[in-house]
């Protein structure tokens, strides 16, 4: 199975020696859960998307620092690329921006929280489970790194869990798209060492906190990555 990683972000150059580049952390968390899937990465930042929409079974979305709301070309050639994959219905992960994106462009809205910024793990309360998330698995952890998340979801998506601070942290539409806030992709040390480099923008509360928080919690990032490969291979 190949799946498409519509890569959306780069590490920042001060801890890609420390950590590896955006593309490795999904190498890596795929490997360790179903090392048969090939992946295949598109920088669509630099405009590169696959030349045939079937060449991969399905997409994932990653994280960007970027806001899905900017009049950015590479942002709104993106959303057309979420309506082409939405209409054929082919399966859809989107993860952080890429939760955002889905949600913004398919009816419903994306914003600036009220609560600020949200570093850190995160624990989600499960409120609805599909075939890709058969077994016991609620509440489980993620970790989260942002300032904007869902405010309204789609008409036609169904809510399936939330956390404390993200009420729309993780929904799904039909059997085709399934999306979450959260990071299963990152470590806590990348997540850290993210957050030292913004403690003047996330000031000492959010930032302290957020120390705090990766020192005392582990994140399931292995169970809800073998949930993405669950719902890549559903027959639909």
């Amino acid at each position: 199975m190949k799946i498409g990683i519509l890569l959306t972000d780069h590490v920042m150059d001060e801890l890609k020696a420390e950590h590896g580049d955006m593309d490795d952390f999904y190498k890596y968390i795929f490997n360790r859960v179903d090392p048969t899937i090939k992946l295949k990465i598109f920088d669509v930042v630099e405009g590169i998307y696959p030349t045939n929409i079937d060449n991969c079974e399905g997409y994932l979305i990653t994280g960007s620092r970027f806001s899905v709301y900017e009049k950015i070309d590479w942002i709104i050639k993106l959303k057309e690329f979420v309506i082409e994959l939405d209409q054929l219905k082919k399966p859809l992960i989107g993860v952080c921006f890429g939760h955002q994106i889905i949600a913004e462009v398919l009816g419903g809205q994306t914003n600036v929280s009220d609560s600020g910024w949200t570093v850190g793990n995160q624990t989600y309360n499960l409120i609805e489970k599909m075939p890709w998330f058969k077994e016991d698995i609620s509440p489980f952890t993620l970790l989260h790194s942002h300032k904007d998340q869902v405010k309204i979801l789609p008409h036609n998506a169904t809510l399936m869990a939330s956390t404390e601070n993200v009420p729309l942290a993780m929904y799904r539409i039909g059997n085709h798209i399934f999306s979450h806030q959260g990071h299963p992709e990152f470590k806590p040390e990348y997540v850290h060492d993210v957050a030292s480099i913004r403690k003047e923008v996330l000031g000492d509360k959010v930032y302290y906190a957020a120390v705090d928080n990766l020192k005392n919690k582990v994140p399931d990032n292995e169970k809800i990555a073998k949930c993405w490969v669950k719902f890549f291979k559903q027959k639909n």
